[in-house]
């Protein structure tokens, strides 16, 4: 409640009482948007000295009054409070003290921790938050090393600014294979309903689609002759860009974008914000705070060593600055120590019947006049198991002589994965394990091969309900001995009780592998981590997981390194796109084997430049950064 001798302040510049009867004339009251003219505003309200200083609101000088007393807590709000105008003074004056504590001291605290689900939340990640809040005001260079988890860090800071109604509207922009990741992140871990340019509603209306309240688009899509024109047009409470590296060069549309949107607060992040020289972090910075080094001349003479843009030079004077915007966490900084993992491919011999179902399925779709994904599903599927594909091919069937390759697959009793799956569940009966597969057909037949053998296992996939899915993990960590997962299982969950993990199927896609690995092999975990993966011999998983393997040792790289040795390829496209590209153009066994060796060098000559550009990074930072 507001005393007399505050208004008297605050009505000092009118005269008093006819100041008064003027602010009882006005029918409503606008709230300034916070940063907009609030903050300076709610300091002189409630600093604990006296000021005199002009009142923004009426104007003149206020006359001198006691200090104001601290205000409690707030309780819980309406979100109308902060959207619908105010109809009173008191009510303009309320929703100025809860500016003032969502602007000051309420950042010691985290609201967000509070209001998010399935996500472990590390020290590092909850400090680095509310320095950005605190000190970077909202505008911030995250460099955190590969699989320290920027994303949470963002996701923690996008839900604070959401519940202290200091953002409405926000925009995430990512490399296309990230997008849905990106989505399903935010749903699940935050529980804030993005939509994508993956939407159907992207393509029926897009001047529709950048008008909606929460983004998430490619970089690419975003930066089109025809939707750059709608993207500029709006403005964002919050910019978010994941590999930023990606706009170190401002001559390109990327950075032009990103400096020409409209926006109040941004984030940047990537694990490389320096991949070639320095002048590529000049360009980042001055996305986030222009000017903070002058113009790139002085930069370059100042902070650039002469003959070596790679150098720094005047080196604490640039670090000084760049703690103004920057967050870089490394492993040896926290202590960061995970135990080993070891991983085992069998490759497996299909059997006759197998094999030529396969090979039928190949001939067929090509033969076919399919739309790209549905080819991209069926080989999935087939590659997963014969069960996933028959439910299908029974939808197909129709005029298209599907009927033989249903009868093969009927034929079949068991499977070469399924004799190879038995065998590791039997060796080691003691430990807990978890069998991964992308079909709810594959699924079927792997419980129905457990119970048959009498193995006991429980299911975790994406169509059971909050509750279903707890009591499943609840009684896997309490007595049984095996988990039965599809792609979504344990997503955010602590699994880290189990330390076996068995591949039944492979995406195509490494970094869902990764993410498979990264439910056990995370913090937390005290175990070595066991991984198995099952693949036949002549699909395209088995070509898969071959280079992975051989190329670029997936299995003993730090989880989210995969991320930017993708990045680093010459062929900005999804993985999955590259793999259907190399099926429509293979005529034999022999042409994809060709096709896929080609492939493997590109990873591997993509992973020398990765590890060039990280440990160019560490040598310009080192450890100068972290919170």
């Amino acid at each position: 409640q507001r005393t007399q001798q505050e208004l008297e302040v605050e009505t000092a510049g009118k005269g008093g009482a006819a100041g008064r009867r003027e602010i009882k004339s006005r029918k409503t009251f606008s709230l300034p948007t916070p940063f907009h003219g609030t903050k300076e505003f709610c300091l002189h309200m409630r600093k604990p000295e006296v000021v005199p200083s002009p009142s923004p609101i009426l104007g003149g000088s206020p006359t001198v009054s006691s200090p104001l007393l601290p205000l409690p807590p707030p309780p819980p709000l309406s979100p109308l409070l902060f959207t619908a105008a105010a109809t009173s003074l008191d009510e303009l004056c309320l929703r100025i003290d809860y500016q003032i504590l969502a602007i000051r001291g309420g950042f010691d605290e985290l609201l967000c921790l509070t209001a998010i689900n399935n996500v472990d939340r590390y020290w590092y990640q909850i400090e680095t938050v509310k320095k950005v809040l605190k000190r970077f005001h909202g505008r911030a260079l995250l460099c955190d090393e590969v699989g320290l988890g920027k994303t949470i860090e963002a996701g923690m800071l996008i839900k604070e600014y959401l519940l202290r109604s200091m953002v409405r509207n926000i925009l995430i922009l990512t490399p296309a294979p990230l997008v849905s990741q990106w989505q399903e992140e935010m749903e699940v871990k935050f529980g804030i309903p993005f939509i994508s340019t993956d939407s159907p509603d992207f393509s029926r209306d897009p001047v529709a689609f950048w008008k909606q309240p929460f983004l998430i688009a490619s970089l690419a899509m975003a930066k089109s002759e025809r939707n750059l024109p709608l993207v500029l047009q709006q403005f964002y409470d919050l910019v978010v860009v994941d590999e930023a590296h990606h706009l170190r060069n401002k001559t390109t549309k990327a950075w032009k974008l990103i400096n020409q949107l409209q926006k109040k607060f941004i984030f940047l992040l990537t694990a490389t914000p320096v991949q070639n020289n320095l002048i590529e972090l000049f360009n980042l910075i001055t996305l986030l705070k222009p000017g903070q080094f002058k113009t790139e001349k002085v930069f370059r003479q100042e902070y650039v060593a002469k003959g070596n843009l790679k150098k720094p030079a005047h080196r604490e004077k640039l670090h000084e600055l760049l703690r103004e915007v920057m967050i870089r966490n490394t492993r040896s900084a926290i202590d960061l120590k995970l135990p080993k993992r070891f991983a085992t491919t069998m490759r497996l011999s299909p059997s006759a019947l197998e094999e030529r179902i396969y090979e039928s399925v190949g001939a067929r779709l090509k033969s076919m006049n399919l739309k790209k994904p549905l080819v991209n599903m069926l080989l999935r599927e087939a590659g997963s198991s014969p069960f996933a594909l028959r439910e299908s091919l029974l939808k197909l069937k129709g005029g298209n002589g599907l009927g033989d390759l249903i009868a093969m697959i009927d034929q079949l009793e068991e499977i070469s994965k399924g004799k190879a799956l038995l065998d590791i569940l039997k060796k080691n009966q003691a430990e807990k394990k978890i069998i991964f597969t992308q079909f709810l057909k594959s699924m079927d037949y792997v419980t129905t091969l457990l119970e048959r053998n009498g193995i006991s296992f429980t299911t975790f996939c994406g169509n059971m309900t909050v509750r279903e899915k707890d009591e499943a993990i609840r009684r896997f960590k309490a007595d049984i001995p095996v988990l039965v997962s599809t792609e979504s299982g344990g997503e955010g969950r602590n699994l880290q009780f189990c330390n076996t993990i068995i591949n039944f199927d492979l995406p195509w896609n490494p970094m869902r592998i990764e993410q498979r690995i990264g439910r056990l092999h995370r913090i937390g975990q005290t175990r070595d981590v066991f991984i198995f993966n099952l693949s036949v011999r002549g699909t395209i998983e088995d070509y898969i997981i071959e280079i992975l393997d051989s190329k670029i040792n997936m299995f003993e790289m730090v989880i989210g390194e995969i991320e930017p040795i993708l990045g680093h390829l010459e062929e900005e496209t999804d993985f999955d796109d590259l793999i259907m590209d190399i099926w429509m153009k293979s005529a034999d066994q022999e042409s994809m084997r060709d096709h896929f060796e080609k492939l493997g060098e590109e990873l591997a000559a993509a992973k020398k430049r990765y590890i060039e550009t990280r440990n160019l990074d560490q040598e310009i930072f080192g450890e100068d950064y972290e919170i």
